[in-house]
């Protein structure tokens, strides 16, 4: 009997033993907390690096933003591996992809993001209409600083923010987020984005064809708010001022100028927003692309600028 309490009595000095260090964290040295700290610095460095471009980096660091990069790092090893990564879809707020992992079904990803409201998208187009060169780098395949400073501008960013977490299921039974597998689709659509930044823009709320179109609305708006503009001021669309000269007149002003030397004088006008070239002969009607029109304006208005300046110059 004796024998038996001194067991029980044993027992439990070493359970209340064990609760107590479990419940007492081991506390860190300044030493530890700094190499803490340069790991993990490492591992971002390591992670950014996985993209080829800028915006395609830029990428991966907003989504570091959630501040756990351990776990980020283990879906390296498995976006290294792209067959491993399936069925991929950008969709507006959306991206689903199915990944292998040692289970024989593929497990289902769909990570969500907050799309920028109607309003916001009115402004930054708004702004688009001014940065056409940009936005004719974008529709090739590049995504210049100036167009994610637009977003930034108007106090939205092009790129989505996970520092309040990902909003993001994975159908594996690892519950926390990221797991390996939401992480791994994180790092593979910075690849895609290097391809094909315009997918970032969808992601964020709008297609590339919503966007033409969109384009196409607001300069037929900036248009007509022109057009009412010069209406206002007595001047028509196409109100060419003809001088009306009788045969008479041009006979007498013929033979005057036989006698005088020959000279010819010309006006200089400054290039407005209206192309009136364009406009009268009009885009031809088997071009189904927008983004040829939106090229073709942007020259015509560079080349009668410099034809403009160049004359400004020869004139003085």
């Amino acid at each position: 009997m004796i024998k038996l309490d001194n067991r029980k009595k044993n027992f439990m000095e070493n359970r209340r033993l064990k609760r107590k260090t479990t419940e007492t964290p081991q506390i860190k040295t300044d030493y530890e907390k700094e190499q803490t700290r340069e790991e993990v610095e490492q591992i971002k460095s390591e992670l950014i690096k996985f993209a080829n471009t800028s915006w395609g980096k830029q990428w991966i660091q907003s989504n570091l933003s959630i501040g756990r990069p351990f776990r980020m790092q283990r879906g390296i090893e498995y976006v290294k591996d792209e067959r491993r990564i399936d069925n991929l879809s950008i969709n507006k707020g959306q991206i689903f992809a199915t990944v292998q992992g040692t289970a024989p079904t593929p497990y289902r990803v769909k990570i969500n993001f907050d799309t920028i409201p109607e309003d916001g998208w009115k402004k930054i187009l708004e702004k688009f209409t001014n940065k056409i060169i940009n936005l004719i780098e974008l529709l090739e395949g590049s995504l210049p600083e100036d167009i994610i400073s637009t977003f930034e501008e108007t106090e939205y960013s092009l790129f989505p923010d996970a520092s309040q977490g990902f909003n993001a299921k994975c159908s594996c039974p690892d519950s926390a987020i990221p797991c390996k597998h939401i992480a791994a689709v994180i790092l593979y659509i910075a690849r895609v984005l290097d391809y094909n930044p315009l997918l970032l823009l969808e992601l964020r709320g709008k297609s590339k064809s919503e966007i033409l179109n969109d384009l196409s609305l607001v300069k037929d708006v900036k248009k007509k708010e022109g057009s009412e503009i010069d209406s206002k001021k007595g001047i028509g669309k196409f109100n060419f001022n003809l001088p009306k000269i009788s045969i008479q007149e041009l006979s007498e002003k013929q033979n005057k100028s036989e006698k005088e030397d020959y000279s010819i004088g010309f006006k200089l006008k400054k290039p407005g927003k209206i192309i009136e070239t364009l406009e009268n002969l009009g885009i031809p009607q088997n071009i189904e692309n927008k983004a040829f029109e939106i090229v073709l304006r942007a020259i015509y208005r560079t080349i009668t600028s410099k034809i403009y300046d160049s004359s400004l110059e020869l004139s003085k």
